[in-house]
This record gives C-alpha cells, sequence and structure tokens, in this order.
C-alpha cells in the first residue's frame, strides 16, 4: 500500500472513510488514542494551522487498530 507522505483532515477522512465529527471523537478528542498517534500527529496552534498527520504512520495506525476503533 502506497500512500501521500503527509495527509490533512480531509486526506484521513477519505482514507478512513469517516466523516470529521468521527474522526475528532474517536481520534483526536479520545485521550487514550491521542496518545498512541501524538508523534505523527499534529494539532493546529493557530487559525492559520491545520492538522496534520504522517500518512504512512496514519495507515498503519488504523488498519492496526481497527476493531478497537470501530467497536469502541
Amino acid at each position: 500500500m502506497t500512500t501521500k507522505t503527509w495527509w490533512n483532515m480531509a486526506d484521513l477522512e477519505f482514507e478512513s472513510n469517516e466523516s470529521r465529527k468521527w474522526i475528532m471523537t474517536n481520534l483526536i478528542k479520545n485521550e487514550i488514542v491521542w496518545s498512541e498517534i501524538k508523534d505523527f500527529s499534529h494539532k493546529p496552534k493557530h487559525n492559520n494551522d491545520e492538522y496534520r498527520f504522517v500518512g504512512p504512520y496514519m495507515q498503519q495506525y488504523l488498519i492496526d487498530n481497527f476493531k478497537k476503533l470501530k467497536e469502541g
């Protein structure tokens, strides 16, 4: 599987086939999940900033944690 090096939120929505709301609730605002993905994720620091993710690492995280993320 090949993927873009850096993802924005739209890329994560596309790759996960989930809404921004689901991503915010289940990845970004979930403290346990955030602690697992924070090393390859970037939260906006100001209004002109945006979420960024290292694509291959996020893709692997989604694959490895599919059941945990989908079943809660």
